[in-house]
């Protein structure tokens, strides 16, 4: 089922609480991995004449190495880092969704408003939307537009999601875990989508030390260490405004 949606998708940044109390957790990946690229760097286009654009600040999808990873969640939750450079340049954002049959399953475009950071997507519930089907994969993408007329020049990072069944163990282990000790139990089980949605902490925690160090932590363990000390800001990044329309 295909959903056109270019006012639904929930994007924002991450403005929700992080648990002082949580230990630590390294990632720990499935036996798993599939094609996919976390980085975009430009060459093409508005991308060009600047040293901005060959350095290593490059779009980057908050995923690990695999390019895969494991949720629980019916409709969950994409993490993406977008340099200033980049942002300043780009003329919208897309985000979309396939089956593992290519099948578009959701699409959505975004003006862009010259901001950057850490953005924060999630898939609507509310917009006839069906819940991704346990045991199948799906592959997304998102893009950065350079030029509304030449998708050549669009910046892009891609990776791989399947919604999972916790086993009888782990689905016990998760209902006696208390919520701020839940993104290191989904971290050692190598459900990456949801601990990484749960355990970034808000730019308004950078002085909590705990926080900042497990947010670096779980970067790190998945060689995220150029971005690790990068905290979601407290504003939008991209507008629900579809191209075209002002």
């Amino acid at each position: 089922m295909q959903v056109m949606a270019q006012t639904f998708l929930a994007l924002s940044v991450i403005v929700g609480g992080f648990p002082l109390d949580a230990i630590a957790q390294d990632y720990v990946p499935p036996n798993r991995g599939l094609p996919g690229r976390r980085e975009g760097g430009g060459t093409r286009g508005c991308w060009t004449n600047s040293t901005l654009a060959a350095s290593q600040l490059k779009l980057t999808a908050l995923v690990p190495a695999q390019n895969f990873g494991y949720t629980l969640e019916e409709y969950p939750t994409f993490l993406i880092y977008v340099p200033p450079f980049f942002a300043e340049k780009a003329a919208g954002g897309e985000f979309v969704l396939n089956d593992d049959q290519g099948n578009e399953v959701y699409r959505t475009e975004f003006q862009a408003n010259d901001t950057s950071g850490i953005l924060r997507l999630s898939l609507p519930a509310d917009a006839n939307l069906p819940p991704l089907e346990v045991g199948k994969d799906y592959h997304w993408s998102f893009s950065l537009v350079c030029d509304l007329t030449d998708p050549s020049g669009n910046l892009v990072v891609d990776s791989w999601i399947q919604r999972t069944q916790p086993s009888a163990e782990l689905a016990t282990e998760i209902s006696q875990t208390p919520a701020q000790d839940l993104p290191a139990l989904y971290a050692r089980s190598g459900i990456w989508y949801d601990a990484i949605a749960q355990l970034a902490p808000p730019q308004d925690q950078s002085s909590n030390s705990v926080a900042l160090s497990q947010w670096r932590n779980l970067l790190n363990s998945v060689g995220l260490r150029n971005i690790s000390s990068t905290l979601p800001s407290g504003l939008p990044n991209f507008s629900r405004t579809p191209f075209g329309e002002q």
